[in-house]
């Protein structure tokens, strides 16, 4: 590589790093500023992270882990969680854009990678942080990695890469879709065979099973809890479309729901690709099928198994399934376009960044919505309150609806443990009798469900009613937050308050 090509890559790296920069600073800043409370989703990363356990109810642990990290190194919890989101954006963006330096010019990799800003799962559903965005960043580094070290044999690329492999399973089950089809790369092309005569990928498959093995073991101590919470919301009549439209419909409407949840990327590789004159355009070619298997292949295997398994599938599962789209399409329909088109392409990825931004600010500060302008921590003061006033034992722990727990167990500052749905068969690592011992504040959504709470916990006292109210900050309209709430006191509270309850 001469002096020149060298050059013109540190020009490419530069550019792709200010986009970063300014794409992370955005959209962390955005919903700091104008959120009154982090999605609920991110509020239960960080009640999953307060206990380090090495499962949780619904997933596996990294996700919790990672907020729980983030929040002690920042202190604050909306800034851990809006924070931590962006870096997986940043990490994903990096490593597509690694691993299509592999396979493109560095122009139109580099276009090829920040044209994923219009797909919305690298700009306003990524202030949502949960068990997605560390998958979004894992798969392209994994990808990358197998693929350097498929490329130079080397051990300690195998080695990397088995740890991401384990690193990935424990964010995300439907994550083994992923070592599936590399797994698939691996028996079926004659590149795949080759390296399986060499201890590499041996290598690999041990350090992912080192690394997910806590986990396995945890799971068969505790019956396997996430895995049946999967199970249950995959196939329950009341959630599902499949049960109405059968299983053909259910994966097309997946597999579509891709295309419009990435439509502005889409849009703009179009742009690009069709106003690039037809003598600039290459013959077209048939995928890598390295960039197949990893890039496609296991959309695909998702797609199937929905179908095959007549089982309901969920938009967001595809989160770190359409990295590699731009990817793709760049290399089956090579161009070269001039410099200033490629600099007008540029500005339009800042365009599309600045036009979801508008957007989001728009909705947020003018729509009224629940999971946008509730108040998290006048929400987890205001439940602290009532504690306070019946006993002066410290809150330890806090069971109920997820919103609410999660709420209440990341705002205050002693952040109590969660017991989810007040269910010691959900929350099976807690121990009742300590809940007994320390007393609990038990919320619901609704009478229905705290009286369903009463069947497990009968000392439960009749619910009472708190109605917290939120709006937009440039809205008329207010909502209010109902919660029927109930204490059952610590074991050592003093007889005449208990008999003052009754």
């Amino acid at each position: 590589m001469n002096d020149s090509e060298n050059r013109n890559i540190y020009a490419v790296h530069r550019q792709l790093a200010v986009f970063v920069l300014i794409h992370v600073l955005l959209w962390t800043l955005l919903p700091l500023f104008i959120r009154g409370a982090a999605h609920f989703d991110s509020t239960e990363a960080l009640a999953w992270g307060r206990t380090w356990e090495f499962g949780t109810n619904k997933h596996p642990p990294l996700s919790g882990w990672l907020a729980e990290g983030m929040f002690r190194l920042v202190g604050d919890p909306d800034l851990a969680v809006y924070l931590l989101g962006q870096i997986c954006v940043a990490a994903a963006f990096i490593y597509v854009y690694r691993l299509a330096l592999r396979f493109l010019e560095p122009e139109i990799a580099l276009l090829a990678t920040i044209f994923l800003e219009g797909t919305i799962y690298f700009n306003f559903s990524a202030i949502h942080f949960n068990v997605n965005l560390p998958s979004m960043a894992l798969v392209p580094a994994l990808m990358f990695y197998f693929w350097r070290a498929a490329q130079t044999r080397r051990h300690i690329y195998w080695l990397v890469a088995g740890l991401l492999g384990g690193l990935l399973m424990l964010t995300k089950y439907t994550n083994a879709f992923f070592g599936i089809a590399l797994l698939g790369w691996l028996v079926f092309t004659p590149q795949g065979r080759v390296q399986l005569r060499t201890i590499g990928p041996w290598l690999a498959a041990f350090m992912a099973i080192l690394v997910f093995l806590p986990h396995l073991a945890w799971l068969a101590r505790y019956n396997f809890e996430p895995l049946i919470y999967s199970q249950n919301r995959s196939t329950d009549p009341s959630t599902s479309r499949i049960v109405i439209f059968g299983a053909v419909l259910e994966p097309v409407r997946l597999f579509l729901a891709q295309g419009c949840n990435a439509a502005a990327t889409l849009a703009l590789w179009a742009w690009l690709y069709f106003r690039t004159p037809r003598v600039d355009r290459g013959t077209r070619r048939r995928p890598d099928a390295f960039l197949f298997y990893a890039g496609a292949l296991p959309l695909l295997l998702l797609v199937i198994t929905s179908a095959l398994l007549g089982i309901k599938t969920f938009t967001k599962w595809a989160y770190a399934f359409i990295s590699f789209v731009p990817l793709l399409l760049s290399y089956c329909l090579p161009i070269k376009p001039s410099p200033v088109f490629i600099r007008r392409m540029l500005f339009l990825a800042y365009v599309t960044m600045a036009a979801f931004g508008l957007g989001v600010t728009i909705k947020y500060l003018g729509v009224t919505s629940l999971t946008v302008n509730i108040d998290g921590r006048g929400f987890a003061e205001a439940m602290k309150t009532i504690w306070v006033e019946s006993t002066d034992r410290p809150l330890r722990y806090v069971g109920g609806e997820e919103r609410c727990v999660s709420y209440v167990s990341t705002y205050l500052p002693e952040r109590p443990r969660p017991i989810w749905d007040m269910d010691i068969s959900v929350t099976v690592w807690e121990s009742e009798s300590d809940i007994r011992t320390a007393g609990i504040l038990a919320m619901a959504r609704t009478e229905t469900e705290y009286h369903e709470f009463r069947l497990r916990w009968p000392e439960l006292p009749v619910p009472r009613r708190m109605d917290f109210p939120f709006h937009a900050h440039l809205s008329r309209k207010e909502g209010t937050f109902t919660v029927y709430y109930g204490i059952i006191l610590p074991e050592d509270t003093p007889r005449f308050i208990l008999e003052s309850r009754n």
